[in-house]
Order: C-alpha cells, then sequence, then structure tokens
C-alpha cells in the first residue's frame, strides 16, 4: 500500500483542534480509520474566514437553507465525521453527527421508490441497490446518520454510536498521531499490514505494502502555521532508511519548485524528516496569513 499524502485545498481548511477520535465508536477488528471535526473547522482562522465571507453572499445562504429544508441537513451545524473498515474494498462504516434532522431526513428518504426499510430492533435501515454499488443507512434521534454497504453494517455502527459494542483498542501509531498535534483537526490512520489481508493489490502497491507496517496523517493549527505531520512505521530499519532518503529526495525537489515560486515560498514555511530506526516523521508547515492571502486573491477573480 503506498504512503498515504493528503495534501489539497480541503487540508487547509482543517486546521484546529479538533475533538479527540472517541475508539469506542470504532469498531473492534478496523484496520484504517479516517476522523474530521466540522466544529473546528468553523472555528479556524480559516473556516472563520471562510464563514464571514461566504455568509456576505445572498446566494450562498439560499443553497445552504435550500438544503436544510430539503434534506433535513444543516451544514453549518454538522459536527463530525468518523469512517473506518478492515480493509475490504468499498467496505466500512460511517458515523456523521450534528447537524441532521431525523425526521425530514426519513421523510424525503421515505418519497424515493428505490429504497427500501427494513428494520434493526427498533431503528429502521434505509437501503438500495441504485448506484454503482450497494448502500444502507440509518438516522438515529440524537441527529446521527450511520451509514454502511448493507444493513449489517449499519446495525454494528449503530451499537457503536450508541456505545452498545466493543470499540477499537486502538494502535501504537495512534497515540503518536494524536500526540504530534494538540487537537488535530483530521486525523487519518491504516494498519497496512493487516488491511493487506483483506484486499488484493497490485504488484506495485503490494511491493510498497510490504515496506509498511501502518502509516497515518493528522493536521491541525500550531501557532500560525497549519501543521501536517505524517507517521510510517516500516517494516525494517532497512526499509526506513530506503524510506527517508526517498521524502528527503522528494522534499529536496519541492523545495527547489517553491524557490522558483514566490506565491508557494510564502505558504510553504518549511518541513523536517526525522527517524528513530523504523519510525519516520515529517513535518510540514504552512503559513496561516499566506492561505487566507491566496483564497482572498482567487475569490476576488471569481466576483
Amino acid at each position: 500500500m503506498k504512503v498515504i499524502s493528503f495534501i489539497g485545498s480541503l487540508c487547509l481548511c482543517l486546521s484546529l483542534g479538533a475533538k479527540q477520535l472517541d475508539l469506542k465508536m470504532v469498531s473492534e477488528d478496523s484496520n484504517w480509520i479516517m476522523h474530521l471535526d466540522f466544529e473546528s473547522m468553523r472555528s479556524s482562522e480559516i473556516g472563520t474566514f471562510m464563514e464571514d465571507y461566504l455568509e456576505k453572499i445572498p446566494e450562498m445562504e439560499k443553497k445552504m437553507k435550500d438544503v436544510q429544508d430539503k434534506f433535513g441537513i444543516d451544514l453549518r451545524s454538522l459536527s463530525n465525521l468518523t469512517v473506518f473498515g478492515n480493509g475490504e474494498r468499498h467496505k466500512g462504516i460511517g458515523i456523521l453527527e450534528g447537524g441532521v434532522d431525523p425526521v425530514v431526513v426519513s421523510k424525503v428518504t421515505r418519497e424515493r421508490e428505490y429504497i427500501e426499510e427494513t428494520k434493526a430492533g427498533k431503528k429502521t435501515i434505509f437501503s438500495t441497490n441504485k448506484g454503482k454499488r450497494p448502500m444502507a443507512f440509518s438516522v438515529l434521534k440524537k441527529g446521527k446518520i450511520i451509514f454502511g454497504p448493507d444493513s449489517d453494517y449499519v446495525s454494528e455502527g449503530i451499537l457503536l454510536a450508541n456505545r452498545k459494542a466493543d470499540g477499537s483498542k486502538g494502535h501504537s501509531l495512534l497515540l503518536e498521531l494524536t500526540n504530534s498535534i494538540s487537537d488535530p483537526g483530521f486525523l487519518l490512520f491504516a494498519d497496512v499490514e493487516q488491511i493487506t489481508g483483506y484486499t488484493d493489490l497490485n504488484s506495485k502497491m503490494s511491493f510498497m505494502a510490504d515496506k509498511v507496517d501502518s502509516c497515518g496523517l493528522v493536521i491541525g493549527d500550531h501557532e500560525s502555521s497549519v501543521k501536517m505531520v505524517a507517521f510510517i512505521i516500516a517494516e525494517s530499519e532497512e526499509a526506513a532508511i530506503n524510506m527517508e532518503n526517498m521524502i528527503k529526495g522528494g522534499l529536496a525537489m519541492m523545495d527547489m519548485k517553491v524557490a522558483k515560486d514566490e506565491r508557494m515560498a510564502e505558504i510553504f514555511e518549511g518541513s523536517t524528516v526525522l527517524r528513530d530506526k523504523s519510525l519516520i516523521k515529517v513535518d510540514v508547515n504552512l503559513s496561516i496569513i499566506a492561505i487566507i492571502d491566496l483564497i482572498k486573491k482567487e475569490m476576488k477573480k471569481k466576483v
């Protein structure tokens, strides 16, 4: 499995302390986890700027109100999203919290002819085979949506969301991830060694997966920067040395490109690569002020 990277415009907005990942809401056999906190995005410097800007656009306000009225989802009140699975392709469980009106969501869903209803205890599960792959979800009274590929996955998600099932015991790398930034706004973790037992990989991917035990990424605010921290645990110290050299080479090439681009030079504040035996840590820092200035310039072009 390739070393996970997640650098893009979305990442730049996930830049403030989030609520800690609650492993009681993650299934015991999960080998990958993604967690993000919408409350943190809204309260970050970049998130606050974006929210203030969008509030000045009547059309945007109307669109968000329409979504809330028609579908029962208040985009401004979404709290957090956690998605996880064991590595089986296209299969996993998602738990979305906050901003959900169960009555409206259920009503709108029942208006679709292709939606089927089943019961898991007293909970209703909606499912459909329409589209590229099957999908199922359930809406809980406390404003949560549980989704997955079928009713069995959703039933498990309901138990986890209600704290009625065994949660994950975690992984040593998860501690490194959550401790590297105070309350990270975005977290991605993969136990690569375990995932490979659930999915077929092509030769190139399989070669990379054989060299990696686990990896992860966190993003959060740190002083005046957006800080991205990636961890890789290699399957051996020898493999870690080779990866360290590859990563340093890639960052050196990026430094050369940044030096020729004034805008990128303002945003990119630097990076470090550290290795301790088979553990590699990569830090990348981006300027919040420069990112906001860039967003302002891009928005002016749209006007």
